[in-house]
């Protein structure tokens, strides 16, 4: 199936939208724009008419018939009028600039007569707005303007009036419209080519604007999530900005470190998984032989006077017998793989009943400790008996740090987020250093020497992993290490405080 691209999507969408829309704005501005102009046209033309009027008057007055043929031939000439007529107030033609026209009568509903008519009948006065003084007729625009009787006519006789509004003729001209209109199609021709040219520029500087902008952030998007998928969880998107795409590139990075953490502990679980089933057939296998060898290691030790030379060697033999026994047990507490007995347990109960433990021993006899303990620290669903055994553990590491002594701070709070309790064992010791600090859950592994089996924090990490907890290391090289172990809190406890929200 062809790809579709969005940004291409997205640029013609947009310049749709800059086309549709200017384009319908474009619209209403001509026709507005024309109904200006024939409006400015109207009132043009009117203007004429009335001035010609004015300039005829002296000569209708003296009734010079031949004067006024001659100004209005010279009008007709000299301007953009078609033609200027005169009617007299029944409608016949008098005088016109097309001398066929003369003698011809108006119907009394023509356009002209409507001036001193409506209906057929005299008006009592004359209009005066710019509407009913013009019309649009045909291709042309027509503007009338009554000749009104006046004092002072020489010939008052032949120039009979209509009654009772006055009105002894009507002067008619006519505009062609035919310039007009080519203006119009001109302004027309010049704005679509302007809009054209407008689109197109603004469709590319779109397309390279969206190009850099969404492109280049969704193919390195795209580019990081198949490295990902192709099991590359070290690859990092470039945050080439401070917006969402930013955003978006620190989220990605975000959950590709999520990623390798996850699958680093996925990877470090089923590695100690397979090794514990190891450890545990091992162990089996060689526990039967062994408790032969402590047995006839005894009983010849037993036997051996003290003078006798192999007495000594029956009990290295002995001592190292019981060293593998103990190891063997490391060996087989490290494959239990015991579902926790869970019940509510307080934290603060947990820390003091281990702390009575190792209390009484020697080794801790120059060793502080210190509780932090928040008053309301939940319950949370464990197996006592192992938690005892993480934090008894997480104690001796922490004084084998401190052989010289020192203190050990050790803490109980709710955790950032619902439903965990998170407990703390610190110490002051010497610290763990970068770059051993990825493989100390791993069995067998040791910086004590040979003085620990190294089976310590793989079995912490093999409890707390099925209480659905979690344990985290930080440290320092001179500057102590802080064990962090989050638990769930009791589900009763969850429900309640539910209920309260």
């Amino acid at each position: 199936m062809r790809r579709r691209s969005a940004v291409l999507e997205l640029t013609l969408l947009t310049v749709f939208v800059m086309a549709a829309l200017p384009a319908a704005s474009s619209l209403v501005m001509l026709r507005w724009h024309r109904s200006w102009l024939l409006e400015e046209a109207r009132r043009g033309l009117l203007l004429t008419c009335d001035a010609v009027e004015a300039s005829l008057r002296l000569a209708m007055m003296q009734n010079q018939r031949e004067e006024i043929r001659a100004s209005i031939e010279r009008i007709a000439r000299r301007t953009h009028v078609r033609q200027i007529r005169l009617a007299e107030h029944r409608g016949r033609i008098t005088l016109s600039a097309y001398p066929e026209a003369v003698g011809r009568r108006l119907a009394l509903d023509a356009p002209p007569c409507a001036v001193c008519h409506t209906g057929g009948k005299p008006r009592s006065r004359p209009p005066t707005s710019v509407q009913a003084r013009t019309v649009l007729d045909s291709n042309s625009l027509r503007a009338f303007t009554p000749v009104m009787a006046e004092p002072g006519c020489v010939n008052p006789a032949c120039h009979r009036q209509e009654k009772p509004s006055g009105v002894l003729g009507i002067i008619d001209i006519s505009l062609p419209l035919d310039q007009f209109e080519r203006n119009l199609a001109e302004t027309r021709t010049w704005s679509l080519a302007l809009s054209s040219v407008s689109v197109l520029i603004g469709a590319v500087v779109v397309w390279l604007v969206l190009a850099r902008r969404f492109r280049c952030p969704m193919q390195d998007l795209l580019r990081g999530i198949r490295r990902v998928a192709a099991g590359n969880l070290t690859h990092r998107i470039a945050v080439r900005s401070n917006d969402e795409f930013g955003e978006l590139a620190q989220s990605f990075n975000h959950m590709s470190e999520q990623l390798a953490d996850t699958q680093q502990s996925l990877i470090q679980s089923e590695r100690l998984i397979s090794m514990g089933k190891l450890a545990a057939g091992v162990a089996h296998e060689i526990n039967n032989p062994l408790t032969g060898i402590v047995a006839y290691a005894e009983a010849l030790a037993e036997d051996a006077g003290p003078s006798d030379p192999r007495r000594k060697d029956y009990e290295v033999i002995l001592r190292e017998a019981l060293r593998c026994r103990q190891i063997i047990r490391g060996l087989l507490d490290f494959a239990r793989q015991d579902a926790p007995a869970l019940v509510p347990s307080h934290p603060k109960d947990l820390i003091e009943k281990t702390l009575q433990v190792v209390a009484r021993q020697a080794a801790f006899r120059n060793i502080a400790f210190e509780q932090h303990i928040e008053p309301d620290v939940p319950l949370i669903d464990v197996d006592p008996l192992q938690i005892e055994q993480v934090l008894l553990n997480l104690f001796v590491n922490a004084q084998q740090a401190m052989p010289a002594g020192g203190r050990i701070a050790v803490g109980a709070r709710r955790a950032v987020g619902v439903g965990r309790v998170e407990l703390t064992v610190q110490d002051e010791g010497t610290g763990i250093a970068p770059e051993i600090r990825s493989r100390i859950f791993e069995p067998f592994f040791s910086t004590k020497g040979g003085r620990t089996d190294g089976l310590g924090l793989a079995v912490c990490l093999g409890i707390v992993q099925r209480h659905r907890g979690a344990i985290e290391v930080e440290s320092q090289p001179g500057r102590g290490t802080l064990v962090r172990v989050t638990l769930p809190v009791a589900q009763s406890r969850q429900a309640a405080e539910r209920e309260e929200g």
